[in-house]
């Protein structure tokens, strides 16, 4: 199975914007994702949209997004909770851009 991604980070920096998952994902939370894209690469995804990308499976922080859980702490409040719920905003928008069917 292959599934396309799409990365807002790469739409924000003018980069190709899409990503071919080419397994399924190694985790799933709902809407949430982990696919593993490589050796210690994992892309993390709502849907198809990129939230981040990461070099190890952390299941924390998709239960934590899925449950609206924030973590303690500054730096794992914006890097865990914060910053990939922009980037669902992102991604959204983004889709509507390039005509990207969100699903």
């Amino acid at each position: 199975m292959q599934t396309t991604l799409l990365n807002p980070f790469s739409v924000s920096l003018k980069k190709p914007p899409f990503m071919e998952m080419r397994s399924e994902p190694v985790y799933t939370n709902g809407d949430y994702k982990i696919y593993h894209y490589g050796c210690n690469h994992f892309v993390y995804a709502f849907k198809n949209i990129v939230i981040s990308e990461r070099g190890g499976k952390n299941i924390e922080l998709l239960n934590n997004l899925a449950n609206n859980v924030k973590p303690t702490g500054e730096a794992a409040l914006y890097h865990e909770y914060e910053r990939p719920k922009q980037a669902i905003r992102d991604g959204l928008k983004a889709a509507q851009k390039l005509n990207f069917t969100i699903k």
